[in-house]
This record gives structure tokens, sequence and C-alpha cells, in this order.
């Protein structure tokens, strides 16, 4: 299992990417996230329209956002770059870029959100955990499906059903590029990454590429 992670709030909503555009639909979504508090599924139901308006606008995700990271957390030089984060920790936006062929670890979010697809082509193998996570280290998954998802398409994530994935870049010559709306911290918290053919799970921290943690800070301050 994963350790416990106790998150301060910040000291004010973080903006990496502040433009009219994300200024909008972070109001349009604080305001739905707070109506809906009780029924997540409501949530990313009435988000969603929304979302897909933001995926479809010109030039509102500044050229850095869209970089691979050669120092990912996730590996592989998949970027995750924070976008926004509200002072309370319970929306964050970020983009996450995977090289050409790439793949991410089978993963969890532990949160509702959505996934949209700003940018190439990406193949989503979808699972869930069917033992009842009694023996430490130990996880035993099953395959929902794999699907492909191209630019424009929106996925939920709602766990405990439907939280556990990998994504694999199918483009050839140019990163994929996926937008996440999240109700955590994703890249601060700990969280699961998954082993199914050794039916093995271990806790892990993705990290964003932009931003880092105060463990981190007060370590590389130490050391420079």
């Amino acid at each position: 299992m994963p350790h416990t992670t106790v998150l301060e709030p910040l000291k004010a909503d973080q903006w990496f990417v502040d433009n009219p555009d994300v200024r909008e639909f972070v109001a349009i979504a604080k305001e739905i996230i707070s109506s809906t508090e009780h029924n997540r599924t409501e949530t990313l139901n009435i988000l969603e329209p929304h979302f897909a308006a933001l995926l479809k606008k010109e030039n509102w995700l500044p050229k850095p956002f869209t970089q691979p990271n050669p120092d990912s957390g996730l590996g592989q030089g998949i970027g995750q770059w924070l976008l926004y984060r509200s002072q309370e920790r319970v929306l964050t936006i970020f983009s996450l870029v995977i090289p050409p062929d790439a793949i991410t670890p089978v993963h969890d979010h532990l949160s509702w959100g959505l996934v949209g697809l700003y940018q190439g082509k990406q193949e989503e193998t979808v699972y869930c955990r069917v033992d009842n996570g009694e023996l430490e280290g130990r996880a035993q998954l099953e395959t929902v499906g794999t699907y492909q998802v191209k630019t424009g398409d929106i996925y939920h994530l709602l766990p405990p059903d439907n939280d556990i994935h990998s994504v694999k870049a199918i483009t050839l010559f140019a990163p994929s590029i996926s937008i996440h709306v999240m109700g955590n911290d994703t890249g601060s918290i700990w969280r699961h990454h998954y082993h199914p053919e050794q039916k093995s799970v271990q806790s892990f921290r993705s990290r964003y590429s932009n931003v880092l943690m105060k463990q981190e800070r007060e370590n590389h301050a130490k050391f420079h």
C-alpha cells in the first residue's frame, strides 16, 4: 500500500500557465466541483463539455509544457508538467507528454479525473484489481480492454473501478500530449505502480517535471 500522503495547503493557487482560457476553465471547474461534491460521476459528466471546449482552443498551451522530460519520474522521457494547482490541492491540471512508442507504467490515480488528448494518438490499456490487497507488495490485475484514443477524445477516471491503466504513444514522429484534470495533487501523492505479469505492486510518486517537492528542494540545497 502507498505511504499516507499528508499535503499541507498551499499559500495560494499556483498558475504555471496563466491565460484567459485556463482562468475561465478553472473558474467553471471550481464551481462544478463544489456543487457536485457528493457525486463525482456528476462532476465528470457536467465538467466534460467545458473541458472539451478547452481542448479545441488553439495556442493556450505554451511550448515548454509540450516537451518530453529526460529526468521523468515516470521514466522513458515522459514529461508531467503542472499547469495549475489549487490552494487546497483539490484541483490540478497537468499535461502528460509521452514520446513516440513510449509507454507509462501501469498506475492508478486515487482520484476522479478527466483525461483529454490534446495532440497525437494513444493506446490506453485499462485494468481492474481483483485481489483484496491483503498481501503487502502483491496485486492481481485483469485487463478490462485496450482502446485507441485520438486528438479530442476524453475519458473518465473514477476509483475504484476505472482508475488503473497504462498509456502508450502511437504517434511516429511527435509526442502524444494529454491534459489531465484531477481532483487531487496527483504528482505529489504516493500511489501505485503495478507489475501485472509479476502480480506485484509498489508505491511511487510521479512528481511534476517543473516543480520540486519540498523534500527534494531540501536535499538539493544540501548538496549544491
